[in-house]
Parts: C-alpha cells; structure tokens; sequence
C-alpha cells in the first residue's frame, strides 16, 4: 500500500535586509541653533542690491539642508537679517545689536568703508566676519573678504593675454581706489612677465574726460610704429561706462580690428554681449555653469533675475551651513573657514580662505560671442 504523502514544512519567506534610508532635510528637533547676522542694505541706496542678496541667502539656507540625511543634520543655522542702511555707523550698530541678539557668526556688510567700523566691534567679541567686500585692506584677524578680490582678476587676464602673445598692453580704468588697484596690479604683472603697459590713462568719471583719455591712447598709438603699438586695451570698467569707452574707441583712430579688448569681472553681465563691438574680447570670471544654475533656481523661487552679487550671498551662507551641519558648535573657527583644500560653492565654484582673510579663487577666461559668452580657458578645479 502506498504511503500517504506527509504535508511539507511550511517555508519562511525570505526577508532580505534592507537599510534603513534617512529622510533628507528634516532638521533634528534636538539640533542646537547657530544664529548666523546677515548685514545688508535694507534700505537706502542699495536697498534693490540687498534684498536680492537675502532672497538669496534666505534660498541657501533651504538648499544647504534638503539633500541632506537628517542623520548628518547635528545643528541649523538661523538667518539674523539685520539693515546697514546708508552710512557706516547703521552697520557699526547692526552689528552690535546682532551681537546682542547671540550671534555667532556674521557675513556681511557689503562695502568696505562699513567693514572698517564693523570689524572692531566683531574682534571685541572674537566673532568671524565674512564680508563681500572685495577689498583686501580690510581682511586679516577675523575678517575675511569673499569679493572677488580685482587683483585675482587682473592677474589672472594678465597671465593669459601675455601667454598669447598680447605682450604691449594699454590700459583704461577709474580714476578712483579700484582703477588704481587695477592699474598697479596690471604693470606690476607684466613687469615680471617683461611685458610692457604703456600708456596707462585713468579717467573721472563722465563721457567728456572718458573722451579725453581715449584720445591720449590714439595720439600714443598712430605716433608709434607698428611694431611697437599697443596690442591690448585692458578697460577696467563695465556697465554705461564701458558702454561710452567702447563708443569713443569707435570714434577714436585706434584700429580695432588689430587690438584685442580685454576686461575683469564687470564685464559679467549679460548686457555686455549685447555691445557688437566687443565680440571677441576677454574677461576673466568664475566658472559659468554653477552660476546659471543658480540663476535659474533663484529666477524659479522669486520671478525675477537676480543681480550677480547675490551669489554671493548664496555661497556665504552655503558655507556657514556646511561648516556647521555636521558639529553641535555653536562657533565657527578660523581653522574651519581656512581649509587649505577650498570649498566647492554651488554658484562661483572653487575657493578658499587665506589666513591673510582674502579669498583665493579659480577663474575661468570667457570671450565675448554673438550675445553671449564661451569659455576659452576653464578655471582650475583644485589648488
């Protein structure tokens, strides 16, 4: 007789181990607060300026946070927006009040003469200041300057044109501290380099003395030979000056079909591809993707487009929040802000600080196309 079949064990299904995902973005209730000052013109002249600069600062501080397992999140920082008005003395006492208030960290202001007044009070209280000025008399014990620093500019559009073979340069710029730093900077570099910058004309500002310098530059042109002529103009200016510069060029006897245009920074304007007769010309600049893709992202959160300092505050405050997310200090540290390897910020790209307190920077050199720019030299991507 056959055996009846016996009923099989039943089977376990099988439970593979999956581990377990953090959500990302969602800050610790138990995280301390790291109260960061934000000084910005909210109001006065520059009002227009200082609050696309904390709509910007205002976006970072959501960025920094949401693609990040809550797991790493140990602390969050707290925007304190505080208004520098129009006069040093507004930001001596924002910030006082922001110190007041326990700030631990303050970026900003943004002009130089407001960070003269402010960096007493912030090294009484042994505070770190990030500025955005791009003046580098102001940096150094506890005063950092994030600007783009015009001497990095200038040095590194000098380096270039001398490596292609612009090797007499001439040079418009201001007749004020910017211009006079871009002009020492200019024959300083090609100095070393045996370059030659001849002639170097600064003018006020007004289209009848912009006329006038471009017309020493002609007189100094034709009255040299060929071989000896000027084979760069380096303008120092940007905006409705550069504007009227390019419009006395054209009218001067300066061929510009045989002298290559060379800028900085200012030139970083959209409006400035727009000028056909700068097509072709140089300026250096921070890598552009990571800055479009900020624009776009800003232009989507607030509908309009945002000034290019407002990148800036972008970056400042990116790095607060990444120097504090992962320790429960309530400080910033020097040695933080330092890191010999830079930082990488999503809108300018490459950084870092100096122990001097200026900002080092890797630029790209752009030409100016049909109504936009290229890149033709990439910046650096390490130091």
């Amino acid at each position: 007789m056959e055996q009846a079949a016996q009923p099989s064990a039943p089977v376990a299904p099988m439970i593979v181990e999956q581990p377990l995902q953090s959500p990302k973005g969602v800050i610790p209730s138990t995280a301390p607060v790291i109260k960061v000052a934000l000084l910005l013109p909210l109001s006065g002249d520059s009002v227009a300026v200082g609050n696309a600069m904390l709509d910007a600062a205002t976006m970072a501080v959501s960025d920094s946070y949401l693609t990040v397992p809550s797991n790493q999140i140990h602390s969050q920082i707290v925007l304190m927006p505080k208004d520098t008005g129009n006069i040093p003395a507004d930001s001596a006492k924002a910030a006082q009040e922001a110190i007041d208030q326990g700030a631990n960290f303050i970026i900003g202001p943004l002009f130089s003469q407001s960070v003269q007044v402010v960096a007493p009070i912030t090294r009484t209280h042994n505070i770190n200041l990030l500025t955005f000025s791009n003046n580098r008399a102001v940096a150094g014990n506890g005063v950092y300057t994030f600007g783009f620093l015009p001497e990095e500019q200038v040095n590194r559009m000098a380096e270039y044109a001398y490596l292609h073979n612009l090797q007499r340069v001439a040079l418009l710029a201001p007749n004020d501290s910017y211009g006079g730093k871009v002009k020492e900077t200019l024959i300083e570099s090609y100095t070393l380099k045996g370059g030659i910058v001849a002639p170097a004309e600064l003018y006020a500002p007004s289209p009848g003395n912009i006329d006038a310098a471009v017309g020493r530059l002609s007189a100094a042109y034709n009255n040299l030979t060929e071989d000896r002529r000027f084979q760069a103009i380096f303008i120092a200016d940007g905006g409705n000056q550069l504007r009227n510069i390019v419009s006395s060029l054209k009218k001067s006897k300066i061929d510009l079909k045989k002298v290559k245009l060379l800028g900085t920074g200012l030139w970083d304007d959209s409006e400035i591809a727009k000028v056909p007769e700068l097509e072709g010309a140089w300026f250096p600049s921070s890598p552009p993707e990571p800055y479009k893709i900020f624009e776009k992202r800003f232009m989507n959160t607030y509908n309009y487009k945002p000034i290019r300092l407002a990148s800036l505050a972008y970056d400042a405050v990116t790095l607060a929040a990444t120097l504090t997310m992962a320790t429960t200090n309530a400080t910033i540290t020097p040695e933080q802000l330092t890191s010999p390897g830079g930082f990488i910020s999503p809108a300018n790209g490459l950084f870092r600080l100096n122990a001097d307190g200026t900002a080092e920077r890797k630029l790209a050199i752009m030409e100016v196309t049909q109504g936009d720019f290229k890149v033709i030299d990439p910046a650096l991507i390490n130091f």
